[in-house]
């Protein structure tokens, strides 16, 4: 993990290779021996169109699939908090920040936000 200069934090992957998709109320990315974990509302972007994604809710999470097989550019979050997860093939993963209830890690960096 590296900080940004504007605060916020890029995660380096060791292997960024999107080995497995796990879901149980929560979403797990794993990625060899580190595993993106985030849970609430996502963003993910697939070809320019827009799904919103709850972890709670199962049936919105069909379009998580087109990320594998897949492969990891760049991950980071913001000052105030939002992870980004964009890969080789396009899509792109938000959880939002500080004005959403959400919670993330990376590994072993967990961040969360508590219910408004």
């Amino acid at each position: 993990m590296r900080v940004l200069p504007d605060g916020g934090h890029e995660f380096v992957l060791e292997d960024p290779v999107l080995a497995s998709i796990v879901v149980s109320g929560q979403i797990a990315l794993v990625f060899g021996r580190t595993v993106v974990t985030v849970s609430g509302h996502v963003t993910l972007v697939v070809d320019g169109a827009t799904h919103w994604l709850d972890t709670a809710h199962t049936s919105s999470l069909a379009p998580l699939l087109s990320c594998y097989p897949g492969t990891a550019r760049w991950l980071w979050s913001t000052p105030a908090g939002q992870l980004t997860l964009v890969f080789m093939q396009g899509q792109r993963i938000v959880v939002p920040g500080a004005r959403a209830r959400t919670a993330w890690s990376v590994g072993a960096t967990p961040w969360g936000v508590p219910a408004p």
